[in-house]
């Protein structure tokens, strides 16, 4: 009975103590300067229309932002401009520059924080097997085939348990015939 009237006062507790979470994500001074980032990252991952269509949706949000501490706004216009026109690499280009007096202001970087903000572009995807690879990877499967073969072929006739067994032998012959008594 005690167990349960405390397990019920620790849920009621903790219920009535944690603070809700804001959807509206508050206004900072730095909002500005977050959702340029976000832009940056739609631009980066995906530089079709989608891609385009949330960066240039996230660079308006961020020109209405209140805070716009470290960014160009007049920057942020034109990479709305350049999006708005389909050159997304303008876009990216001055979207980097209208936030690097913000970048600028970061402190260095400690240990593990890179503290980067530059959005490179993701690595293009390998694609299909070149002539080359085909026969590297034709060598590499006979080389295993060849391999096992082999293994088979010269695999001892004994099992390791007999092999184990002829070693104690020997060596308990070689102890009776250096002190000559049986062990």
């Amino acid at each position: 009975m005690a167990a349960a009237a405390i397990g019920t006062l620790m849920v009621l507790g903790s219920l009535t103590i944690a603070s809700p979470a804001r959807a509206d994500g508050g206004q900072s001074a730095d909002e500005g300067y977050v959702m340029v980032l976000q832009a940056l990252s739609f631009l980066v991952n995906d530089p079709g229309p989608d891609g385009t269509a949330q960066a240039l949706a996230m660079v308006g949000d961020a020109l209405e932002a209140e805070g716009h501490d470290g960014v160009d706004v007049l920057m942020l216009e034109q990479a709305a401009a350049s999006l708005r026109a389909g050159s997304t690499e303008e876009a990216q280009t001055l979207l980097q520059g209208s936030i690097s007096e913000a970048v600028d202001s970061l402190e260095p970087a400690v240990g593990d924080e890179t503290g980067t903000t530059v959005m490179l572009a993701p690595l293009p995807p390998r694609g299909a097997l070149s002539v080359t690879d085909w026969v590297f990877l034709g060598l590499s499967v006979l080389a295993a085939a060849v391999g096992i073969v082999l293994a088979v072929l010269f695999r001892p006739t004994e099992s390791l348990r007999e092999l184990g067994h002829d070693i104690s032998a020997a060596r308990d012959r070689a102890t009776v015939a250096s002190t000559g008594k049986e062990a």
